[in-house]
């Protein structure tokens, strides 16, 4: 059997002569949840080669405080300079890489107590409630099938594919190549704050694209995140 045969090529993406002007979502407003800021002089000082050495991948989960979510997602993903919104939205600086500063991925929140969806802001530090009729018990009961995980929080990885393709030709691999460097900053700086932390070898699909009315989202990936429980 020629495995090449089942490989999808994407293409080569290059950035187009002409940019184009696209209008990103619009997000339905709920309550919001203000995320604190705890790290510690012990985790800024400690050396990225011993976490890289020590990070494995953990399935044992317990609750996450917001102290700790909080500086997880500001670790990994907030945003700490904007940039030209020649696109139609603003390029941004964050500790994880994207091609072109763009940031198609937006990372929604499913914490283990509640039963809405959240959605975190990169440039508040807040999760934001995201009101759907999709509802959010149906997905975290499809990823207990995959990993028992029912204290974990859980991570849903959503892009919007238009916001590199506004750049770029040929995109749908940079938005690949985006979840993926994203699920590897958030694996590594749960280790350096000793969370327990699980990719799922899912896209999240179908319910992404079913998270709202507006159409222009598709699932990447996922992840389970919590404490590591006491031996």
């Amino acid at each position: 059997m020629n495995s090449m045969a089942e490989w999808m090529d994407l293409g080569n993406p290059f950035p187009r002569p002409v940019p184009n002007c696209y209008t990103p979502i619009t997000w339905p407003k709920g309550n919001v949840i203000q995320l604190p800021l705890t790290i510690t002089a012990e985790e800024r000082q400690e050396s990225a080669i011993n976490i890289l050495l020590r990070r494995r991948t953990r399935r044992q989960f317990s609750d996450i405080s917001l102290d700790s979510l909080g500086a997880l997602l500001w670790i990994s993903c907030h945003t700490q300079e904007l940039g030209s919104d020649h696109l139609g939205f603003p390029l941004s600086r964050r500790p994880c890489p994207s091609g072109g500063a763009i940031h198609p991925i937006h990372l929604l929140v499913l914490l283990p107590q509640e039963d809405c969806w959240y959605r975190y802001d990169p440039n508040q530090h807040v999760l934001h409630e995201t009101p759907s009729k999709l509802e959010a018990t149906i997905v975290k009961s499809s990823m207990q099938n995959i990993v028992t995980a029912p204290s974990a929080t859980l991570f849903i990885l959503a892009a919007e594919p238009g916001m590199t393709a506004a750049k770029y030709e040929a995109s749908a691999s940079l938005v690949w190549r985006d979840a993926g460097v994203m699920l590897g900053v958030l694996a590594i700086a749960a280790e350096a704050l000793d969370l327990s932390f699980c990719p799922l070898g899912v896209t999240g699909e179908p319910w992404v694209s079913q998270l709202l009315e507006q159409p222009g989202l598709s699932g990447v990936g996922g992840a389970f995140v919590g404490t590591t429980p006491s031996s």
